[in-house]
């Protein structure tokens, strides 16, 4: 794990053994029951984390939250929208969400958080540990609920100060979405890593509408090539691994980010406070939306069963094409054969001659 001039020890911590950290754990019954009602999975991933051999997933919810929390580290979750975004802009609000929209089966949503601008803008900022199912009809349903959300708060601001009501006071609304793995539409771009889409008109037509999108695939913006990391793609590594050569390449290229990864480490010798915020991400997954993940699994399911059906229509055509060839390499030789007796019969009749 030795990375370029830069041990990853100096930022994860000393590390230490898989009995070491059992050990601990075991020594406070809270922490010891709470860490063993947690999936095989999230119990390795604490410990791989306690054991200093990788970083935390900050996709998951309590840690993402832990580390933006913008009441706590203003400027931060500003700072990331705001290169999103690709303008300057500033967090005024964290607003409550909801609908509960976090799926079991390590499958669907994993962290969702909803922000007003200082424009009077609004982000929902959301990070899936699978890409949905028709993502964009879902988007879409959600980005027009933000647009409610607006509309209602700007009409009872209007109501509240004895004034009327204008559509001219809504600001847009930004759906960003960045997924742990992406559907597979995504890596028909292997150079994008941000899609962003808003409505216009295909007349050249301007109006001031209020919905754009940003869709961050961070499975295909890890197997890019970044020579050189910007303070976007820093983050996003950042957000999306938690392996040590990716956090020594981020703190490399900008220093400042030790302090955020101390943080986190300051967490493997915080059992209690750690297996808690791993216990709320187990909970909040068990509060799932069932019908959600079935139909994605059936869906998927389908999607597998027509591309086995397609590799073996596949197969059956290489096979055809396959003796096919055999048949015209065999009618060569023979050909060939013919021709080599033909010329010696030739070569015979000559010499008689």
């Amino acid at each position: 794990m030795e990375k370029q001039g830069l041990d990853y020890r100096n930022i994860l911590g000393e590390p230490m053994t898989r009995m070491e950290v059992l050990s601990q754990i075991e020594q406070d019954e809270e922490v010891y029951e709470k860490f063993y009602q947690l999936p095989a999975a999230l119990q390795e991933e604490m410990l791989a984390f306690c054991m200093g051999n990788q970083g935390l997933k900050i996709t998951h919810d309590p840690f993402f939250k832990y580390i933006f929390n913008p009441t706590l580290h203003e400027g931060r979750l500003s700072e990331v929208v705001s290169l999103i975004l690709g303008e300057e802009v500033e967090i005024v609000d964290v607003l409550p969400v909801e609908s509960d929209r976090i799926s079991e089966k390590g499958s669907l949503l994993v962290m969702d958080i909803l922000v007003k601008l200082k424009s009077g803008a609004f982000a929902n900022v959301e990070i899936q540990k699978v890409g949905y199912r028709f993502q964009g009809e879902r988007c879409a349903c959600y980005s027009s609920d933000l647009l409610m959300r607006q509309l209602s708060r700007e009409r009872a601001k209007a109501r509240k100060e004895g004034k009327r009501f204008s559509y001219k006071s809504l600001q847009k609304v930004y759906t960003i979405v960045l997924m742990e793995k992406s559907p597979t539409n995504y890596w028909k771009f292997p150079e994008d890593y941000i899609h962003h889409a808003r409505p216009v008109f295909d007349t050249g037509l301007e109006l001031k509408l209020l919905q754009e999108y940003y869709m961050i695939p961070l499975d295909v913006f890890k197997e890019m090539p970044h020579n050189k990391l910007n303070k976007l793609e820093a983050w996003l590594y950042f957000i999306g691994s938690d392996a040590p050569g990716d956090i020594c390449r981020v703190v490399e290229a900008f220093p400042e980010f030790k302090e955020y990864y101390n943080e986190l480490l300051m967490l493997r010798y915080k059992k209690k406070e750690l297996v808690r915020m791993y216990d709320v991400y187990r909970e909040a997954l068990r509060a799932a939306d069932e019908g959600t993940v079935q139909l994605m699994i059936e869906e998927q399911q389908k999607e597998i069963e027509e591309q086995q059906k397609r590799i073996k229509e596949q197969q059956k055509e290489n096979q055809e094409l396959k003796v096919q060839m055999e048949k015209q390499q065999s009618e060569m030789e023979e050909l060939q054969k013919e021709l080599e007796r033909m010329s010696a019969l030739l070569a015979n009749m000559d010499a008689k001659e």
